[in-house]
C-alpha cells in the first residue's frame, strides 16, 4: 500500500524541484548568452578603435595592419574605401555568407540609421559609428562598424568593419558540459534526498499499518477457535427436541451471526496471509468451460430464489491453454456473483461471460442492478470500504472486493470495474494465458 504512494511522492517531489534547478539554470543560461553577446560587441569595438589609430598613424601600412586583425581568433574584415567611393584594400574574406551580399546588407542596414560621415567645417575627422547587427544567408550574425579615419597628411577614408558572432550554438557550447554535469548531479541528489525524506516520513505509517496487519492476524486467529466452539454449540442447540419458538428463533439468529463472524475471520485470515506472503499458487491448465459452467450451476439456484435471470456466455471456439489456480479464480468469481447477486434487481439479469487476446483472457460478470457511484469507485477495492457508509447493510464488511485484488495480483492480474450499459456495474479481472 505504501510503495505506490512512496513512488507517487517521490515523483512529484523530483519533479518539482528539478522544474525549479531547470528553471534557475535556464536563466542563468540566458544571462551567461546576454554577456558573452555583450563581451562580443564591446571587444570589437575595442578591436575597431585599436586599428583606427594604428591606420590613421601609419597610412602606408594598411594591408598589414588590417591583415593582422584578420589573422585574430575572432577575426574583423576590413573593407577600405577613398572619398570617391573606390576601393582601397580588402582583407581576405571567410564568412559564410559571399562578401557583396554582406556588403550591400550592411549598407542597407547603415543607411536605416541615416548615418554619417561626421564633418568639422565640412572637413571629415576620425571618428567611428555605432554597432550595427545583421544577418547573412546561412544564419549567421554579424556586427558591423563604419569608421573614417584621416591621416596626417590630410586624406580621409572610408572603413566597413564586419565581426562574425558566434552562434547561439557556439556560446551554448562552451558550457553545455557544466550545465549538463550539474542538472545531473541534481537529479542524483534531489533523487537520493527525496527517497531518504519521503522514506523518513512515511516510516511511522509503515511501523502502523503492520502493527494493524498484526493485530488483525492475531486477533483473526485468536477468533477462530472460540467461534468453532460456538457454532458446535449452536448446533447442539438446533438438535434439542425443545418446543419453544422464542427459543428456536434465538438459536436462530445466534447461529446466522456466529457465521458471519465466521466469514470475516476467514476473510481476515486470507488477508493476513496475504499481506504475510505465505500464500501459495497452484497452477494448473484449467478448462474455462467447466470452470464456467460450476460457477453458473453454482449460483443458479441462488438466482432463482431471488428472481434473478443467469445468463452464461461461452464461446463458440475453443478456449486457449490457460494456466492458473482454479481455486483461486474460483473465489474471485464467486466473490463478483455474490455482490453482483447482492445489489441486483428482482428481475434483471446478470451475466457471465469471457473475452480473450493474443496474450490475455478476461472473465466478466456483468449486473443491471443500481450500480456504482463515481465517487466510490476508486475505493471499491480497499480494505472494509462500503459504498453504505452508515453500514446499515450487515451482509458484508468490505472485504470482498480486495480479496478478489489480492488474488488477482498473486496470478499475475489485475481486476477492475466499470459502468454497464443501461445501469448497473460490470466486474471484470483480466489474467495473462501464459
Amino acid at each position: 500500500m505504501l510503495k505506490p504512494l512512496s513512488k507517487k511522492l517521490n515523483t512529484i517531489f523530483i519533479t518539482v524541484i528539478m522544474l525549479i534547478i531547470t528553471s534557475i539554470m535556464i536563466i542563468l543560461c540566458n544571462n551567461y548568452v546576454h554577456t558573452e553577446q555583450s563581451s562580443e560587441v564591446l571587444l570589437f569595438q575595442r578591436m575597431v578603435t585599436q586599428m583606427m589609430y594604428q591606420l590613421e598613424d601609419n597610412s602606408q601600412n594598411f594591408e598589414s595592419i588590417a591583415d593582422s586583425y584578420h589573422e585574430y581568433k575572432s577575426p574583423i574584415f576590413c573593407y577600405i574605401q577613398d572619398t570617391s567611393g573606390k576601393m582601397v584594400y580588402q582583407t581576405d574574406f571567410d564568412f559564410p555568407t559571399d562578401v557583396d551580399t554582406l556588403l550591400e546588407r550592411f549598407r542597407t542596414q547603415t543607411d536605416k540609421e541615416d548615418t554619417f560621415i561626421i564633418t568639422n567645417d565640412n572637413k571629415p575627422t576620425t571618428d567611428q559609428s555605432g554597432v550595427f547587427m545583421f544577418n547573412g544567408t546561412r544564419n549567421d550574425d554579424y556586427l558591423g562598424i563604419l569608421a573614417t579615419i584621416v591621416t596626417p597628411n590630410d586624406t580621409a577614408y572610408h572603413l566597413s568593419l564586419i565581426y562574425r558572432q558566434q552562434s547561439l550554438f557556439d556560446i551554448l557550447t562552451k558550457q553545455a558540459f557544466l550545465y549538463v554535469s550539474l542538472w545531473c548531479l541534481s537529479l542524483i541528489a534531489v533523487t537520493t534526498m527525496s527517497y531518504l525524506l519521503i522514506k523518513k516520513a512515511l516510516k511511522p505509517t509503515e511501523v502502523m499499518l503492520k502493527s494493524q496487519k498484526d493485530f488483525i492476524a492475531s486477533a483473526s486467529h485468536e477468533l477462530k477457535s472460540p467461534l468453532a466452539v460456538i457454532l458446535a454449540n449452536a448446533e447442539k442447540l438446533e438438535q434439542l427436541q425443545i418446543d419453544n419458538t422464542e427459543f428456536r428463533k434465538s438459536v436462530k439468529i445466534f447461529d446466522k451471526e456466529c457465521m458471519r463472524m465466521s466469514k470475516l475471520v476467514r476473510d481476515m485470515l486470507l488477508l493476513a496471509s496475504s499481506d504475510a506472503k505465505s500464500w501459495t499458487i497452484c497452477k494448473n491448465t484449467i478448462d474455462i468451460d467447466t470452470l464456467l459452467i460450476s460457477l453458473y450451476e453454482a449460483y443458479e439456484p441462488i438466482c432463482i430464489s431471488k428472481k434473478i435471470c443467469l445468463r452464461l456466455e461461452i464461446s463458440e471456439t475453443s478456449y486457449p491453454k490457460f494456466c492458473a489456480d482454479e481455486e483461486q479464480l474460483f473465489q474471485i468469481l464467486t466473490i463478483y456473483m455474490e455482490n453482483a447477486i447482492h445489489y441486483s434487481i428482482d428481475n434483471k439479469q446478470i451475466e457471465i461471460k469471457t473475452e480473450v487476446t493474443a496474450k490475455h483472457i478476461t472473465f466478466f460478470v456483468i449486473d443491471h442492478g443500481k450500480g456504482i457511484t463515481e465517487d466510490d469507485k476508486p475505493y471499491i477495492f480497499n480494505r472494509f470500504y462500503c459504498a453504505d457508509k452508515s453500514r446499515t447493510d450487515k451482509s458484508n464488511f468490505g472485504l470482498g472486493l480486495s480479496i478478489a485484488d489480492e488474488l488477482a495480483k498473486m496470478m499475475n492480474g489485475k481486476v477492475g470495474c466499470k459502468d454497464t450499459d443501461g445501469g448497473g456495474a460490470t466486474f471484470f479481472v483480466t489474467l495473462p494465458l501464459k
